[in-house]
């Protein structure tokens, strides 16, 4: 089952200031940071994209656990992703955080934070000073192909 279909129930959940950040398609909307992971329509996405890939063994319950299969540790660790570092700190290592105004899952977690300073270091993400919002210099299925 992919845990990252909208469902009536989450729509219903949209706050009013988050649908007009859908409305407007907002740079907010498109790529922000949540806490320090990266989330928006460009964090949906990455994840979705990962699962495509299948990097993640997806375990259900009240948010969804994610896993990574040796595919996906082999994939994050040539991307510059500091697994190890992520894997040992005391905070969970990777789930779904319901997103905003997505309302599907982006990731959440160690991993997560990781994978933002990555994607930061590769310069494929800029982080705007000041905001929440960060800047995508280059499609996202570049970073993960490269």
């Amino acid at each position: 089952m992919n845990r990252n279909v909208e469902s009536p129930g989450n729509l219903a959940a949209r706050s009013a200031q988050a649908s007009r950040e859908v409305r407007r398609d907002s740079d907010l909307r498109r790529a922000r940071t949540c806490y320090d992971h990266l989330a928006g329509v460009a964090g949906v996405d990455l994840l979705e994209e990962m699962l495509s890939r299948g990097w993640f063994r997806v375990e259900e319950g009240t948010k969804p656990s994610y896993h990574l299969t040796s595919d996906g540790e082999r994939a994050l660790l040539g991307l510059g992703v500091d697994l190890p570092t992520a894997a040992a700190q005391r905070r969970p290592f990777a789930y779904g955080c319901l997103d905003w105004t997505e309302r599907r899952y982006h990731l959440r977690g160690s991993l997560s934070a990781a994978i933002l300073t990555a994607l930061s270091n590769s310069g494929t993400v800029v982080r705007t000073a000041g905001t929440r919002t960060v800047a995508l210099k280059r499609p996202m299925v570049d970073w993960l192909q490269s």
